[in-house]
Parts: C-alpha cells; sequence; structure tokens
C-alpha cells in the first residue's frame, strides 16, 4: 500500500451515527437522478453501512456498472454534484469519485463492473458486520486505538486497520 496517496490527509474516529443511513439515501437520490439507467446496483458500504460500528464520517457508495471503461463519461455531470475524480485509485478495474471539504473526505462513490471480485468482498464484509456485533465492538475498539495512535498519519491508521480486516475476512472465508 502506498502512504503517499494519503498524505495530508485529515481524518476522525466516531461512535456509529444513526444519520449516516440518511445522509447516504440524500446521495443515492441525487445519483440516481445524474446517473439514471447508467447503474445496474447502487449499496451503501464501509463503516458507515454498519449499526453500532465507529469509522470516519465518510459515506461510501458502491456503484456497479456494465462497463468501467464508460464511467469518464460521468465525471463532468457528477463534478456538478460536487464530485472529483480520481480514475483508478483504489485498485484496477475501478474508478474513484470523491466529494471534500476543506480536506476532509464526505464521500467515496466507488465504480465497480458488473462481476468485479472485489464487489461480493465488500458486500459479504458489510453483511457479516451487521449480523456479528461482537466483531463490531471489537472493530470500533480497534479504529479509536489507531486513531489516537495515527493521529496525524491516515497511512499508518489504514495500514494497521487493513491487516486486522484482512485477518478477520480469512476466518470468515472472504476472498479478496
Amino acid at each position: 500500500m502506498s502512504k503517499e496517496k494519503y498524505r495530508n490527509r485529515k481524518y476522525s474516529i466516531e461512535p456509529y451515527n444513526p444519520e449516516w443511513a440518511g445522509q447516504y439515501n440524500k446521495e443515492v437520490q441525487k445519483l440516481k437522478k445524474c446517473l439514471g439507467d447508467k447503474s445496474v446496483s447502487i449499496h451503501h458500504i464501509g463503516s458507515t453501512s454498519v449499526p453500532g460500528l465507529a469509522g470516519k464520517p465518510t459515506i461510501d457508495i458502491l456503484t456497479i456498472v456494465e462497463n468501467i471503461e464508460e464511467v469518464v463519461d460521468y465525471v463532468s455531470d457528477l463534478k456538478l454534484l460536487g464530485y472529483k475524480y480520481l480514475g483508478e485509485y483504489v485498485m484496477e478495474g475501478s474508478r474513484l469519485f470523491v466529494k471534500e471539504k476543506n480536506n476532509i473526505r464526505l464521500v467515496n462513490l466507488h465504480f465497480f463492473h458488473t462481476g468485479h471480485k472485489h464487489i461480493a468482498e465488500m458486500i459479504e464484509l458489510r453483511n457479516y458486520l451487521r449480523s456479528h456485533p461482537e466483531s463490531v465492538k471489537k472493530y470500533s475498539k480497534l479504529k479509536f486505538e489507531l486513531a489516537k495512535k495515527y493521529s496525524d498519519d491516515y497511512g499508518s491508521y489504514r495500514e494497521y486497520k487493513d491487516e486486522w480486516l484482512n485477518a478477520l475476512k480469512s476466518r470468515i472465508a472472504i476472498k479478496d
């Protein structure tokens, strides 16, 4: 993982906020108007999608499309909604748009093509956490500890958080 792309990124970890679901719903309504029938499906993923899970107050949205190469055609429309296009940022075969204010990430809008192997992983992990409150408590505790230890180093926070998540995914047989 390259920590360079996280340089100067401000972040905070907050207890779960039930308003995150409403923020997701509001954003999706705007996206559906903007994208029309260009998306196959849209999902709430990440920490804000799991009741009880602490996390960054950043809404993660997974948008599945038939052709990932056509996502570049959405740049100008999504820019009108306040999004910035980062391209193939997360992994090969994906595209990322972000909405930020004062260098604080508000929304990550992930695009993946139908059948991309990472889609199932994201949804399975979300669903697992939604049904395993003990794992949610452990993961929340870890996030608060890491945020305290690496308050000015988001790259290190991510590195150690991802190690824990990868171990969890191995235990519950979610494949990358």
